[in-house]
């Protein structure tokens, strides 16, 4: 009877042990969340990012665009990889007690397009001491703001997205940032971001299209960079929006951020190179897709390769 009573309560024992167990995976079980998704899950990642000083919207619990570029700033703080995806690696280092970089803990709060007050007069005022930024300090973080962001950013080798988070303030403010003199022109020299977001255009707009179709979308892409009708940066070109619209359709429908297959890096590196397929155009569309009215009674047809044509 004894040792019926003792095989017993060891049963129990290693009963409760396991479930306490499982109880430990059930409560670190998480859900990969990117754009598009919905629910709880989000609207608790959207106040984490809230609480820490990167989500400045209400929760809506619905994965979009400014919950992505929220992500995407905690990332680059926390030396994570920069997706815009809340996989296990981020949301584990989201909701640690220890997470210190932050907005709140540093001092530093994230100002982005449209951000107003008097962090961003001081930031224009930084960005203009150094001869980025042109125009009067108006304390509204607009175009003329977020392209000097862009431009400084680029010079001194940091994450090019136009948004003054903490590594950039921490750059611009110290007394060895790179200033220039905005008369001059120096030779354009392209950063692993620049491939990092060229790539990814190329997979979403030309992922289907010959190789030398996907060199000539990057070609494109670079012909906007270098012309005084776009934005100077890649980043700037592929999320460049007119009248709400942004100028790219993946950015719309959230394939920019797909994984590129390695023949779209390849094309990217091509074109960072200077592989110029289509010279200087400047606009392409698949006439299969879109009728490109604009495009083809104000521009110069170019040439044609797989499903795009080409216009400068």
């Amino acid at each position: 009877m004894f040792l019926k009573k003792k095989g017993i309560i060891t049963l129990l024992v290693v009963l409760l042990v396991a479930t306490q167990v499982i109880g430990v995976f059930a409560n670190d079980s998480f859900v990969t969340l990117r754009f598009g998704s919905r629910g709880s899950e989000v609207v608790r990642l959207q106040q984490s990012l809230k609480d820490k000083g990167y989500f400045r919207s209400n929760t809506t619990g619905y994965y979009g665009e400014i919950t992505q570029n929220a992500v995407i700033s905690f990332q680059r703080d926390n030396r994570l990889t920069v997706d815009g995806i809340a996989g296990r690696q981020t949301q584990t280092a989201l909701y640690a007690s220890p997470t210190t970089t932050t907005s709140q803990a540093s001092a530093t709060t994230v100002l982005k397009f449209g951000s107003r007050g008097n962090d961003v007069v001081r930031l224009q005022q930084a960005l203009k001491d150094r001869g980025y930024f042109q125009g009067n300090t108006t304390g509204y973080y607009g175009e003329l703001t977020q392209r000097a962001v862009i431009n400084f950013q680029r010079d001194n080798k940091l994450v090019v997205d136009g948004i003054a988070g903490r590594q950039t303030q921490t750059a611009l403010y110290s007394q060895t940032a790179t200033a220039v003199s905005r008369g001059t022109t120096t030779a354009r020299n392209f950063s692993s971001d620049d491939l990092y977001w060229l790539s990814r255009i190329i997979n979403a707009e030309a992922s289907g299209e010959p190789y030398q179709g996907q060199v000539a979308v990057g070609n494109v892409v670079l012909n906007r960079v270098s012309s005084k009708d776009f934005p100077n940066s890649v980043y700037g070109v592929i999320f460049e929006y007119y009248k709400n619209i942004p100028q790219f359709s993946p950015v719309a429908e959230g394939t920019i951020h797909n994984t590129p297959s390695p023949s779209s890096v390849r094309a990217a590196e091509e074109a960072l190179r200077g592989s110029r397929p289509v010279g200087d155009a400047t606009y392409f569309f698949n006439p299969d897709k879109a009728v490109g009215t604009w495009i083809v009674r104000n521009k110069t047809y170019v040439t044609r390769i797989g499903g795009h044509v080409f216009y400068r």
